[in-house]
This record gives structure tokens, C-alpha cells and sequence, in this order.
């Protein structure tokens, strides 16, 4: 390499060259100018810690040589310290981060599936956008205490904790990235404080003597991709995207089984179900009428159906009249205004309603604990002992026909006899 005695003079008559061409100070080891093009720029290289570093000082067009020589000495002693100055400024920089730019950070450092994305992205921007342009370890733990009952007042219990919890998520990626120079997370105050809200996770289904009024109502939906739809998730307890997305790549009709991908399973392990002879029936109809890739196709952008909202409030109106034996809305409003504590509510369900009421039918039937499991893809946790026990599809398909034949018992369908192999 080059070594000269820099001056001013000497590095304004620098000619421009085709190829990088650096010039190292005798004065200052370490310290240098390169040339390429017409461009001139001052750098610094040494080792720190038995590693190469090498980092630009700045164009010799916007500084003078004193200037740049100066601080090159400043970082250089740092390194002979065992500083890196690079790794130094990355963190300074982490210290700095906004929490916007900590949630860009942390979708691209993590593998998030898009339903998390947009549900940290849909909390943040509802309840947190005037945070946004904040360094995230300006946020503070009053701040966080006065956000959370705000949100809980005016939002609801469960937005306000859910939104900490994503805050929470992302500061403990700033500290990370910080490496652990910013304030203690503090999100931390509200379990300190005990000021979480206690929120009851939600146990509704539907009960037996319910199913077969909501049956007969699913059964009058016009749309029957929708109407397949809900079966399909009542009959296999799978959850709402898992059916949403399912595609006919997904089925193998021949050994009748189908297998919801790691991608698009909650804890991201592929879970192949056999078909019960109600379900191979059901995916012989979606079959027929197959459109597109996706066994609930939709004609929106996503191209599978989105959120079958519209058609669950029918099935409540319809059940509110079957189940008081009401034929139409006029004699209704009658009952209402003569007997109103006599009117039994329509059935309200939400779909994951669906998959509690198919784990309840199978714990009913004593389906064993290891199979039961396996049948809803549950992960084994802490269980030393379910992580060595592996049930087969073939071992689930007795289950799942017992499954399927009570809730045909109790929603009035007729058995099905199967075809012979």
C-alpha cells in the first residue's frame, strides 16, 4: 500500500483514478485517503481485537485534513482500547430507536406470520400512534400505567392488555439491540402493580340441545361456500384461519386426510387430519364446485373467503325464531312486547365457538387426553411424556368418526354408511 506524508497540498493535486487507490499517512498508522473517480475520501484502518475494521472519516470535499486527521486520532485510540467504533455507533443508534422504527427492526429480524403483523401493526396504530416518532426508552412507566387505563376505559380490558403486551414485546427487542443499555422495560410496572386487567378467556359454545336448530339455520345460507365453511370448522375444530386458508394442495382425497401447513398452523407445525365419512362427503361437494387453489375460494384480493360475519348474524335471527317456534319478525316483536322474559335468545357464536364445541363433544365421548390433543394440534409444552408419544393419522380416524357421528346425532343428520375401499 501507498504510504506518503499527507498535506493539504498533497491531497488536493490527487488525480482522479479508475480503480480505489488508497494513500496511507506516515504520520498517523492507521489513517488514510482513498481515490476513486474524482471522489476523495478520508478513512481509518486497524485492528480491534484481533480484527480488521475498517471505517470512512469523511469526503476530503467537505473536510480538511486537520479536521479529519482528528478525529481519526480520537476513533483510533478508541480501538486501541478494543472499542470498535462501528459497534459503537450501532448501538448508540439502538439507543436512539423510535418505536416505529423498533417494529420495522423486529418484523425484519423475526419470523412473524402476517396475522401477528397485523395485529401489532392494527393495536399500535389504534391506541399508540402518537408514540410512534418517540425513542422507545422515552416511554416511561408512567406513561405506560396512564396508556393502560385510558385504552381500558375507552376501549375495553383486552385492548389495553393486548397492546402492552405487543409494547412489552418490542422494548425487550430494544434492550436487546441496545445491548442492555436503555432503562428496564417498563411495561414492567403493571405486573409490579398488579394492574393488569384480569380478563376471563372465553369458554362459550354450543351447547347439545343447540346444535340442531343451529344445523338447520347454517343449512339455509345461501352462500355454500360459507355454509361448507362452518361445517367444515365445526366437524374438525380447526381454527379460523387454518380453514380459511386450506387449499386442495392440502387434500389427499385418496387416503382421505388433509394436513393444515406449518405456515398457516398457530404453532407452526404441519397437523394432518383424517376424514370422517361426513367430511369426505363434504370435500367431494367443495370438489365439485372448485374454482381456484383455495377450498373456500372468496372474490377478494386474499382469494380465499375472508370472514363469513354477515351470514353468522343470520344464523342468529334464524334460531331466535326456530327455537321460540316463531315463524316471522311481526310475531316476534308480539312475544317481545307481551312476554319478553319468556323469549329464549338465537344462538351468537363466534367461530372459534365452533372449535370449543367440537373439543367438548370429543371430551364427552372420552376420547383419550393424548389423542384429543394431537386431533386439535395442541403443543406438548412441558409435557415430558407427550413429546415421546407419537399418534398416527391412521389412530385419529376412529376418534374422528365417533366425533362426527355425535355431533350428526345431536344436529338431527342422517348416519352416513362408508363406501367400500
Amino acid at each position: 500500500m501507498p504510504s506518503e506524508k499527507l498535506t493539504q497540498r498533497f491531497i488536493d493535486n490527487l488525480e482522479p483514478t479508475e480503480k480505489l487507490v488508497p494513500y496511507f499517512d506516515q504520520n498517523l498508522k492507521g489513517f488514510g485517503i482513498y481515490v476513486k473517480g474524482r471522489a476523495k475520501t478520508y478513512f481509518i484502518q486497524a485492528r480491534v481485537n484481533g480484527k480488521e475494521k475498517k471505517r470512512t472519516i469523511g469526503k476530503a470535499s467537505l473536510m480538511k485534513l486537520d479536521e479529519a486527521r482528528k478525529e481519526a486520532k480520537d476513533i483510533l485510540a478508541k480501538m486501541a482500547k478494543g472499542i470498535d467504533p462501528e459497534e459503537e455507533k450501532r448501538q448508540t443508534e439502538n439507543q436512539d430507536l423510535t418505536l416505529k422504527k423498533t417494529f420495522e427492526k423486529y418484523q425484519a429480524n423475526r419470523q412473524l406470520k402476517p396475522r401477528t403483523v397485523k395485529c401489532y401493526d392494527d393495536l399500535l396504530n389504534s391506541y399508540a400512534k402518537e408514540w410512534f416518532d418517540k425513542p422507545i426508552n422515552s416511554i416511561t412507566k408512567e406513561m405506560i400505567a396512564q396508556k393502560h387505563r385510558d385504552i381500558g376505559t375507552k376501549h375495553g380490558e383486552n385492548a389495553a392488555n393486548n397492546l402492552m403486551r405487543t409494547i412489552r414485546s418490542l422494548y425487550n427487542f430494544a434492550y436487546m439491540l441496545s445491548d442492555e443499555k436503555i432503562p428496564a422495560n417498563p411495561v414492567r410496572r403493571l405486573s409490579q402493580a398488579r394492574q393488569w386487567y384480569k380478563t376471563e378467556r372465553r369458554r362459550t359454545f354450543i351447547k347439545p340441545h343447540e346444535l340442531k336448530p343451529w344445523y338447520d339455520a347454517v343449512m339455509l345460507i345461501d352462500n355454500v361456500v360459507i355454509r361448507d365453511y362452518l361445517l367444515l370448522i365445526i366437524f374438525t375444530g380447526l381454527r379460523k384461519q387454518e380453514g380459511l386458508q386450506l387449499t386442495w394442495a392440502d387434500v389427499d382425497m385418496r387416503d382421505k386426510t388433509f394436513t393444515v401447513p406449518k405456515a398457516i398452523a398457530k404453532n407452526g407445525r404441519p397437523h394432518t387430519l383424517p376424514m370422517s365419512n361426513f367430511l369426505f362427503k363434504l370435500f367431494e361437494q367443495l370438489q365439485s364446485r372448485k374454482t381456484n387453489e383455495y377450498i373456500f375460494p372468496g372474490t377478494g384480493e386474499a382469494g380465499h373467503l375472508v370472514e363469513p360475519k354477515k351470514q353468522m348474524i343470520f344464523v342468529e335471527r334464524v334460531t331466535l325464531l326456530s327455537m321460540n317456534d316463531i315463524s316471522n319478525m311481526e310475531e316476534l316483536n308480539r312475544r317481545v312486547d307481551e312476554e319478553p322474559d319468556e323469549i329464549i335468545p338465537g344462538i351468537k357464536f363466534c367461530l372459534h365457538d365452533l372449535r370449543r364445541t367440537f373439543i367438548t363433544v370429543a371430551e364427552s365421548l372420552d376420547i383419550p387426553y393424548a389423542a384429543l390433543k394431537r386431533l386439535l394440534n395442541h403443543s406438548d409444552g412441558n409435557d415430558v411424556t407427550g413429546g415421546y408419544l407419537q399418534i398416527t393419522t391412521d389412530r385419529l380416524r376412529e376418534p374422528m368418526e365417533r366425533i362426527s357421528a355425535k355431533l350428526m346425532e345431536l344436529m338431527g343428520i342422517p348416519a352416513i354408511v362408508a363406501q367400500p375401499e
